[in-house]
């Protein structure tokens, strides 16, 4: 009966060891559902008026503080792209740079600075001289005022160019008109 005892004995020790030797477990925590939530998505508005973006002709160069009028005798355009690039055409070659809007009113309008004028190497010897003068003047841009359809680029030494919309020129009529 001693051998039933001790092993009785030598079974709760063990029983105790075993129970003993493990800590409760906390209680299972649930595991959070989330859902789902939409993220809003912030755009910021365009950095360029609307009014001032878009496609431009050129109809009119003032040289000499804007006193001399000159015609284009080829056409030039001008694109302001929303993300402040530039890219037209002057007559002969195509051309590409980028301009800032400062925000801040001057004299002559909101100011404007054209930087980085690239131009594609055609050479073109009738209109190269309105070629270098339109570029002068447009990489000296410090302010622009649009009135309706019409953009003008005033440029430090004062020299001006006159844009209108594409679809706003007035184009000579060919032949006699009927009455």
């Amino acid at each position: 009966m001693k051998q039933i005892y001790l092993i009785l004995l030598v079974l709760l020790a063990a029983a105790v060891m075993v129970t003993g030797c493990t800590s409760p477990q906390p209680a299972a925590q649930p595991i959070p559902v989330t859902t789902p939530v939409a993220t809003p998505v912030v755009t910021s508005a365009p950095s360029v008026p609307t009014n001032l973006a878009g496609q431009w002709t050129l109809t009119t160069l003032g040289i000499q503080g804007g006193t001399a009028v000159i015609y284009p005798t080829y056409g030039i355009t001008l694109t302001l792209n929303n993300d402040d690039s530039l890219t037209g055409y002057d007559g002969c070659n195509n051309y590409f740079g980028s301009f800032a809007l400062s925000g801040m009113m001057t004299p002559k309008g909101e100011g404007m600075t054209v930087s980085d004028i690239s131009v594609s190497d055609k050479y073109c010897e009738t209109l190269a001289d309105q070629e270098q003068e339109y570029l002068a003047i447009l990489g000296k841009t410090e302010a622009w005022v649009v009135d309706t359809t019409q953009l003008t680029l005033t440029a430090s030494n004062g020299d001006v160019l006159i844009y209108q919309r594409p679809e706003t020129l007035v184009t000579p009529a060919e032949g006699p008109q009927p009455a």
